[in-house]
């Protein structure tokens, strides 16, 4: 007696299954955009869940210095230091370097994300 056929399950539109799953931005989202180089770079550094504190501290650091200086980092600035950061994590053995992926936002937005924070943070104000 031969096989009955199996039905197979209509596929659901990659749109739909977004918009089903899709829900409002919260302010850790943000924020996780704001201290993973994932984002603006598209560099891994691994383990992912310890990166924000690390980028958190860092910040704190160059508003610190910002205040002592009297004025902001200008975009080229923070790129350099940015770098710099990034791979002394690595060579520390702090992180580990995962395969690059591509940027989810240009790397101009998000250093000037990390300039506003670092801004409002030298002013004593909360990020």
């Amino acid at each position: 007696m031969p096989e009955p056929k199996r039905r197979r399950m209509p596929k659901r539109s990659p749109r739909l299954e977004r918009e089903k799953s899709a829900r409002p931005w919260t302010a850790g989202d943000v924020r996780n955009l704001l201290t993973n180089p994932v984002y603006g770079y598209g560099i891994v550094l691994e383990p992912m869940d310890q990166v924000p504190a690390a980028m958190q501290q860092f910040e704190q650091q160059l508003a610190e210095e910002e205040a002592k200086r009297g004025f902001g980092f200008t975009l080229p600035e923070l790129d350099e230091r940015f770098q710099l950061f990034f791979a002394s994590l690595v060579e520390t053995g702090s992180f580990t370097r995962g395969q690059d992926a591509l940027p989810s936002i240009p790397k101009e937005t998000w250093l000037q994300a990390q300039q506003v924070a670092i801004g409002r943070l030298a002013r004593g104000e909360p990020t």
